[in-house]
């Protein structure tokens, strides 16, 4: 395995660690951040390692989903882009406060997330 990948993984695990902790204590906001920068860095890493490349400097899941060259029909195609959507609305308070302040606005994002980095991480344990 590449360092890089290596490197990629580590972050991406931690980020998913704490998207975890997160829910738990109902800190909505910073867990739609942590779920959508877990999903980004194991796809990075992805690419990285089955690609043989350096990702693309973006946020945009479906961008590293393209660049991945993954087929999310493998897992019911998630709607990906509301993740990068969320990833740009958290940072900003009055849409952080508007979008992300209730279990029930947030949980659909932090399902696909999940499903979307374990599906990537389980491509690994395969290769």
């Amino acid at each position: 395995m590449e360092p890089e990948t290596k490197l990629w993984l580590t972050l991406a695990n931690d980020d998913f660690q704490n998207t975890q902790l997160l829910w738990k204590n109902r800190r909505y906001g910073a867990t739609v951040f942590f779920s959508q920068q877990a999903v980004e860095k194991i796809l990075k890493a992805y690419i990285v390692e089955f690609r043989k490349t350096l990702p693309p400097k973006t946020h945009r899941i479906e961008i590293l989903i393209q660049a991945a060259k993954l087929d999310l029909s493998e897992i019911d195609s998630p709607a990906v882009d509301a993740l990068s959507k969320a990833y740009i609305r958290v940072r900003y308070p009055d849409l952080n406060k508007q979008y992300y302040t209730a279990r029930t606005k947030v949980e659909p994002l932090v399902i696909v997330a999940e499903r979307l980095y374990i599906w990537v991480k389980n491509k690994f344990k395969n290769h």
